[in-house]
């Protein structure tokens, strides 16, 4: 069973969701990065529903989810999740969120405790240096200049696969640049500044919710060594390592991705 539904926040934004499965198993929601949609998950959702209540929605500005003209930070795109899970009826739920959705998640964990039973922060960052925000302006300026998020898709592609990944799977970077060029540039550019603006490492020693990092081995946005440098601040957790993996593991290594999951919420 999969309905899909939308919810309007107060400064006007919609956030567009799905729930997935049988209402007795334990929730699981599940956070798109930014420049992606809830299709991002299409490889572990059959697997996953078998066992979990799963929640898909697109983060506000992507995918059928709409956002309002202003400025947010990521506590705000933790109260977009809270709202979708008091829509579903959904009180605690697991959290995999990927890249921002990692960053959503963590905002969370330290925002909302009570609601998760576990976070699995994938593939993301707890600080953004001068490089970061620079390399975000100049994505957001060949954006606004080339017509669309399309200009984009080849370049996200590239940083986020290894070459020859790319080159052995040409239908699933086909599905991965549709992804990308569908979104809207304003969604982009929200969800940019309030990254811009992440500065979580002095508080990541509060979240005392169970947490798991995941890295990509080769996964230049979000090195292993800043996703272990996050798991020493948060006493009880861990970094599992997939190699090789860039920086969408839940599409370059589903299988393992889905057994990361069972394995976390059976031992939470």
């Amino acid at each position: 069973m999969s309905t899909s539904q939308s919810i309007q926040r107060p400064d006007g934004s919609v956030i567009s969701f799905a729930v997935h499965g049988d209402a007795k198993n334990p929730a699981l929601v599940l956070s798109n990065s930014l420049a992606t949609d809830r299709d991002m998950w299409q490889l572990v959702l059959p697997q996953l529903t078998k066992e979990y209540l799963v929640v898909t929605y697109d983060t506000r500005g992507h995918g059928l989810s709409k956002c309002a003209p202003n400025n947010i930070q990521l506590s705000d795109l933790a109260d977009d999740v809270i709202a979708v899970l008091d829509a579903a009826k959904i009180q605690k739920a697991f959290f995999a969120g990927i890249s921002l959705g990692g960053m959503t998640g963590l905002t969370m964990a330290l925002h909302h405790p009570d609601r998760l039973l576990g976070l699995m922060a994938c593939n993301c960052r707890g600080r953004i240096d001068a490089a970061g925000i620079e390399g975000w302006n100049q994505r957001l300026e060949a954006a606004r200049t080339g017509g669309g998020m399309h200009a984009l898709a080849e370049s996200s592609i590239a940083r986020w696969f290894a070459q020859d990944y790319i080159a052995a799977n040409p239908d699933q970077m086909k599905t991965m640049a549709a992804i990308v060029s569908k979104n809207s540039v304003d969604g982009f550019e929200t969800c940019i500044r309030a990254i811009q603006n992440v500065r979580m490492m002095d508080d990541l020693h509060k979240i005392q919710i169970p947490v798991m990092f995941v890295a990509g081995a080769q996964d230049m946005g979000a090195p292993p060594a800043e996703l272990q440098l996050m798991a020493d601040q948060i006493k009880g957790s861990q970094v599992a390592l997939l190699d090789p993996c860039g920086h969408i593991s839940a599409m370059q290594r589903p299988e393992e991705f889905v057994k990361l999951v069972q394995g976390f919420a059976r031992m939470h």
